[in-house]
């Protein structure tokens, strides 16, 4: 049996209307009867979706990659997570854990369907099956920044995950599958999107589903995502080109960054510009009896977990829109400790009603320059890539020339500043940092615990086949 979830995700996900929706009673529904049709297939699908975006925008999932580097302070419930001391028995490690195995398991669960019950043509159930193999890879990928002891370090033999790639049958029936290496995972990551890329299309059947489920463009980003953490810049420099082969008639960079991230005070349903080739529709959502939002609100625009450093603030040029445009004190009224601190623009909704990046062309652009300055130094192309970014956001900003750069290190070292201007606070700081070597907030965190513990139950649990993390 599965649930048919929500009316409203599986219309702005399966049907992509161009309205705000509202939510209809829950019911089940037979799996066969459900994969019988490619309507129903659609809506077991869109919950694998919304299962990834509870995962992805839930607890310190979203936010873990820049509230424990010098981006942002916090408050003190944060303090155990920035330091490395937290512990195995967390709820927040437990949920992280569970809810993105809970995404995995209804992605297996669609891919293990289809073939058994599907009435409709090949062709649309390849498209299907592609779209969950690139949710399943999208959650492993996260899974192992989070918890793959040593993954964004070179280590490819160090304790990875359970490739869990059949529908979980529960841990009474001896279906726990011991921690495979990082680099089983990884290499489960890149077959998973490799074999969904030639199913998948250019482009969905309408623009907010181009820019809110799977497509091509999507798969080459993450793969070049995926890429750029084991350390093989070669390959994250082709799947990047890939994306970048589509632009600017695909994707394109938004030229106003308050078009990319509008002012939404009423939490209405915000166009998904061409930068966007993978995000999370919330703003598309509304009704009064769903809890469903983007947990970024009350954090940022309310500064009651997190606020930005003047370290960060410094770090910026003069006439940098990202400083000026997409930097503000929101909440001025309710939490008067911190009226004065200043937070992100890019979640501006109290009530968490924005659009979630997911992925940018803006980071694949970068990718690619990274790419190639450490393959093969400091080329025009390169430096023309990390312009396109800069020039965006920096007013009057006189472009880089191959003679700003005396090394392939000065030319790196400049991407990376561009990655933390224009990705801050999409949650990727903290993994740029250990996979380069920098420290983090706290400078002191041994190597051991720059990853999470895996929750103590799932060890209990499976009875010590599941292994804990060396630095625990």
């Amino acid at each position: 049996m599965i649930k048919r979830y929500l009316i409203l995700i599986i219309c702005f996900l399966a049907m992509a209307c161009n309205k705000q929706l509202d939510l209809a009673p829950e019911n089940t529904l037979v799996e066969r009867e459900v994969y019988k049709t490619a309507e129903g297939t659609d809506q077991a699908l869109a919950e694998a979706y919304i299962t990834l975006v509870r995962a992805a925008t839930g607890g310190i999932a979203y936010t873990f990659g820049d509230f424990s580097t010098d981006i942002l302070n916090h408050s003190t419930y944060y303090n155990i997570f920035a330091s490395g001391a937290t512990t195995a028995d967390h709820d927040e490690v437990v949920n992280l854990w569970t809810n993105y195995f809970k995404a995995l398991n209804v992605a297996n669960n669609v891919m293990a369907n289809i073939p058994l019950y599907a009435q409709y043509p090949v062709q649309k159930q390849n498209v299907f099956i592609a779209e969950a193999r690139f949710l399943r890879a999208y959650a492993y990928l996260d899974l192992l920044k989070f918890f793959g002891d040593g993954a964004l370090t070179g280590k490819m033999d160090g304790r990875g995950l359970p490739i869990q790639l059949t529908p979980f049958k529960g841990y009474n029936t001896g279906d726990v599958i011991a921690r495979s290496s990082n680099g089983a995972v990884y290499a489960q990551i890149i077959k998973d999107l490799e074999e969904s890329i030639p199913a998948l299309e250019d482009q969905q059947s309408n623009e907010l589903k181009t820019r809110s489920r799977a497509t091509k463009g999507s798969a080459y980003a993450l793969l070049a995502r995926t890429y750029l953490y084991m350390g093989r810049y070669a390959d994250a420099l082709a799947a990047a080109n890939k994306v970048l082969e589509k632009a600017p008639q695909l994707y394109d960079l938004t030229p106003g960054l308050l078009t990319l991230f509008p002012a939404n005070p009423t939490g209405i349903a915000q166009t998904l510009t061409k930068e966007y080739i993978l995000a999370f529709p919330v703003s598309y959502i509304t009704s009064s009896s769903t809890s469903l939002n983007n947990n970024l609100g009350n954090p940022y625009f309310f500064k009651r977990s997190f606020w930005i450093t003047n370290t960060f603030l410094n770090t910026f040029e003069p006439n940098d829109k990202r400083r000026t445009e997409l930097i503000f004190k929101g909440d001025q009224i309710y939490n008067t400790q911190q009226l004065n601190d200043l937070t992100t623009f890019k979640f501006n909704n109290e009530n968490g009603r924005d659009n979630v990046p997911v992925i940018r062309l803006a980071e694949v652009i970068l990718t690619a320059a990274e790419g190639i300055a450490r393959t093969q130094g400091v080329t025009q192309t390169a430096v023309d890539l990390v312009n396109q970014v800069r020039s965006r956001a920096v007013t009057g900003a006189i472009p880089y020339t191959l003679n700003t750069f005396a090394n392939p290190t000065a030319l790196t070292d400049t991407i990376l500043k561009q990655r933390k201007l224009e990705l801050a606070f999409e949650g990727f700081n903290r993994y740029d940092l250990i996979r380069t070597g920098r420290p983090l907030q706290n400078p002191d965190i041994p190597e051991g615990r720059k990853v999470l513990p895996v929750p103590q139950v799932e060890i209990d649990i499976s009875k010590g086949l599941i292994l804990q993390n060396t630095g625990y």
